[in-house]
């Protein structure tokens, strides 16, 4: 039997060799055939000897496994996106603000960049634990993705385990050649199946497919660009030490990954001033049609890390970086008509219907006129040929209008008074203030808006938005469903949604049994919900995403919302006097106090964003860095939630990881925990429970 270990490991530790060499280095040592025949041999020794399977072995990336659906992860770093920026005077602005920042701290500023390409794949986050590849999610919304491990284990150019055992998580774009778009979609035709409209949808189509099978034939592609760890926080070995010592600079961070066999970008540069940048930018939108992925612009990064930390983030971005987008595709089409559509806070907004054209590798048919202004300014009627640019994925926009080619009979675009759904008249509303003086100016919105509360089409868009996925994420009840259900007078308020039963779903038009059932299991898993969440979810006039949950941190729960006064809603960071106002007002009003009373007797809401500001307040006097440099591991059931102690130990300068490991200071342990209490027993890890965290403190 040692034998047939012996033989198995030989033949992964040669296959991972081939891989390098192959997908990494592009500097095959041997032929397909060869590779294939040691990869069936493993894969029969394997089958044969299941003792020695292991997944991390080269056998997983042939796929096989059938997934029953993608479940939702917690990324272990918040995943940013990058502000854009679209031509050399706006690249100097955003080098100017981050300068005039780190001199404000009195520092200097002598940074240089990083330019990478920026491909148009799909974000995926690789986490590695002890050097093994154990997770692998697609972005979501930067704090939470879907869990996509299986599929991504089958990527060639994506390492299993890395030559150093260590715990980082592994940043980059997936990707699909264009000749394998071509290849596709020639087998799709052959079967009269849809065809990918370009390489981006193939891909993120492929990362969803349940089957690892079908992934795997799709030869999907990745590009490392960026590394996540927190280097003051965790207790690393002397070796480890020495190792992200070294990754100071966004180009250490890419010769490691090529080191440790990812495939990186090489068409790449590092610059030392602004001109550089725009002459390596200018030489790649001549030759950016020329390569084998997409790419959309250039990403610029500040190279020096001790730079990049010291300029921070805004609510969405780092400051350190920026997209440099290439110029916008621009293409002809013609506004065949123009319709007023109602959104679902009375905004009315024009959308022009083209003639459809393809730009920027999709299909657009409409395009937004955004209000009466932008109507006036382009001078666009019904019947011109116009411009229509699209930058990546960017939403199309109407640029100019070619008044050369008007005909006779184009027509002018009359804006309505009166709404198109509903016949009210169409009123200016009040967005903010303006004037440092105590008699302010009231500055009223652009566009027009319906404030009718019975208004239907806002209505049916508030439901549409009820469901959507960042408020209750009822996967299976789309907008073309709820529609539905409007009309046919099942759904006429929230709480309709959570009294619908399979029988009222499974003979109507277009719907079965399997479909009626899969709507009724997605209104189930919706009836937990966070409170940020579930604020998001009610429309309120100006609060977003990121408003409600700076509400969510700040109340303990919607008992404490709704008896807040204005005062308590200004108290908080970004939240504004309209703002406030109308969260203060929306409950308050009769139907909506009505409504959420229906609504709560089937949902549970809990909250994990609240943090108890007393006890921060205490444990600040006591030493404000009391965990700094301390290493926690959070299992088991507590009276608070998890992400209440996860943020007290990050703010108190600690440290939070999910695995056990010989670098854990403690085992933070609640009620009914599992392995990882044990593998902390095996470590000798100190273990506490929720007073002795306390009293720590």
């Amino acid at each position: 039997m040692k034998d047939v270990e012996s033989r198995i490991e030989k033949l992964r530790y040669e296959l991972e060799e081939h891989r390098v060499a192959y997908h990494v280095n592009d500097k095959p040592k041997i032929s397909d055939e060869v590779y294939d025949s040691l990869m069936t041999e493993l894969v029969s020794l394997e089958n044969k000897y299941p003792e020695y399977k292991s997944e991390t072995s080269p056998s997983v990336r042939i796929g096989g496994h059938v997934l029953d659906k993608f479940v939702k992860v917690k990324h272990d770093f918040r995943q940013w996106s990058f502000d854009n920026v679209f031509n050399y005077q706006e690249l100097k602005d955003w080098n100017d603000r981050n300068e005039k920042i780190i001199l404000k701290l009195e520092k200097i500023y002598n940074p240089s960049y990083m330019c990478e390409m920026k491909i148009d794949g799909l974000k995926v986050i690789l986490n590695y634990e002890e050097g093994i590849l154990v997770k692998a999610a697609t972005r979501g919304d930067g704090e939470v993705g879907e869990d996509i491990t299986e599929n991504v284990k089958t990527i060639k150019t994506i390492p299993l385990t890395l030559k150093e055992k260590i715990n980082i998580t592994v940043i980059g774009e997936a990707w699909i050649k264009k000749s394998d778009l071509d290849k596709i979609n020639k087998i799709q035709k052959e079967n009269n199946l849809f065809e990918y409209a370009n390489t981006r949808n193939l891909a993120a189509g492929t990362l969803r497919q349940l089957d690892t099978k079908v992934v795997a034939t799709r030869r999907l592609q990745f590009f490392a660009y960026d590394l996540d760890f927190n280097l003051n926080n965790i207790e690393f070995s002397l070796e480890e030490k020495e190792i992200f010592k070294k990754i100071n600079t966004q180009e250490s961070e890419l010769n490691f990954l090529e080191d440790n066999g990812f495939l990186v970008n090489q068409n790449r540069k590092l610059c030392f001033n602004l001109k550089e940048i725009q002459d390596f930018y200018e030489k790649n939108i001549k030759s950016k049609d020329s390569h084998e992925y997409g790419i959309d612009g250039m990403v610029i990064k500040i190279n020096e890390k001790d730079i990049w930390d010291s300029l921070g983030y805004t609510a969405k971005s780092p400051r350190a970086g920026i997209a440099y987008k290439f110029p916008a595709e621009k293409v002809i089409t013609i506004v065949m008509s123009v319709t007023f559509q109602v959104g679902r806070t009375g905004t009315i907004t024009p959308v022009a219907n083209l003639k459809p054209v393809l730009v920027a590798g999709s299909v657009v048919a409409r395009a937004t006129l955004h209000n009466k202004d932008e109507i006036d300014r382009l001078g666009i009627m019904t019947g011109d040929t116009v411009v229509l640019q699209k930058a990546g994925d960017v939403i199309p926009e109407i640029t100019e209008v070619i008044i050369n080619l008007r005909g006779k009979n184009a027509q002018e675009i009359k804006y309505p008074l009166l709404c198109p759904s509903c016949n009210t008249k169409l009123i200016k509303r009040v967005i903010g203030t303006e004037g440092k003086t105590k008699i302010k100016k009231l500055v009223e919105s652009v566009g027009l808006f319906c404030d009718n509360s019975e208004c239907q089409a806002k209505h049916l868009e508030n439901l549409i938005h009820f469901v959507s996925k960042k408020a209750f994420n009822i996967d299976d009840m789309g907008e073309k469903t709820v529609e539905e259900f409007v009309s046919l007078g099942l759904v006429k308020n929230y709480s309709n949604i959570y009294e619908l039963k399979i029988s009222d779903i499974e003979n109507l038009e277009g719907f079965g049994k399997k479909s009626a059932e899969n709507i009724i299991v997605s209104i189930e898993k919706s009836k937990v919900i966070n409170l940020n969440n579930f604020i998001y979810s009610l429309g309120i006039l100006g609060i977003g995403e990121t408003s409600a949950k700076d509400i969510a941190k700040n109340f303990k729960d919607l008992n404490e919302i709704q008896n807040a006064s204005i005062e308590d809603f200004l108290n908080i960071k970004n939240i504004g006097e309209v703002m406030a106002k109308n969260i203060f007002e929306y409950f308050r009003i009769n139907k909506n106090i009505i409504n959420l009373e229906k609504l709560l007797k089937y949902i549970t809401i809990k909250n994990n964003l609240y943090i108890n500001k007393n006890d921060l307040e205490n444990n600040k006097s006591l030493e404000s860095k009391k965990l700094f440099g301390k290493t926690f591991v959070i299992t088991g059931s507590f009276t608070n939630s998890r992400d209440y102690y996860k943020n007290i130990i990050e703010d108190l300068g600690g440290n939070v990881s999910s695995a056990v490991s010989s670098k854990t200071s403690f085992l933070l342990c609640g009620t009914d925990a599992g392995s990882k209490l044990e593998n902390a027993e095996k470590l000798n890890i100190k273990i506490l429970n929720e007073q002795d965290f306390l009293n720590m403190l």
